[in-house]
């Protein structure tokens, strides 16, 4: 029995991007100024703001380091377990940026866990809005690589590629 049997009901990728919409619908929620009427809901998502982008950050890193993976077992292993485009540069330049906003993001919802909760230190709480803002652009990267991902499935290059030929 092999682990492919069982196929997630849900991809990762649109796990990654419906966390993605919400990062990016908290950083609006956090931004925009709010009635009063509405500040005890909004205390409720507070812990939300650094949960959301710490678990959206986690899932980006795992694809990446899923991708390094396979790129290493190629050259190290001599097993091909690469998949099309893989080991183009756009690829894995967009991999390496991915990673480390990624890893970035994460340092900072988990420092904003560890400050809201264990520390109890008083002042301005500046790393929940870092994790909320560095969320929100990994987001946006995550999603534009959606988009490009469903609109190119041969990828961007080869498509600019095939353009230019014609």
């Amino acid at each position: 029995m092999s682990l492919r049997q069982f196929d997630a009901p849900i991809d990762r990728r649109t796990v990654e991007t419906a966390l993605a919409v919400v990062v990016f619908l908290l950083a609006l929620l956090l931004f925009v100024d709010v009635p009063v009427a509405l500040e005890p809901v909004l205390s409720l998502w507070r812990p939300a703001t650094m949960v959301v982008p710490g678990l959206l950050a986690l899932s980006v890193l795992v694809g990446v380091s899923a991708h390094a993976v396979r790129l290493a077992s190629r050259l190290t292993a001599g097993e091909d377990r690469t998949r099309p485009g893989d080991a183009a540069l756009s690829t894995v330049l967009a991999s390496l940026v991915l990673g480390v906003l990624a890893a970035y993001t994460l340092w900072w919802a988990v420092a904003g866990l560890y400050v809201v909760f264990l520390a109890e230190a008083g002042g301005v709480m500046i790393a929940p809005l870092f994790a909320v803002i560095f969320g929100s652009v990994l987001g946006v990267l995550v999603i534009l690589r959606t988009v490009v991902a469903r609109l190119f499935p041969d990828g961007l290059p080869a498509r600019l590629r095939g353009a230019v030929r014609e």
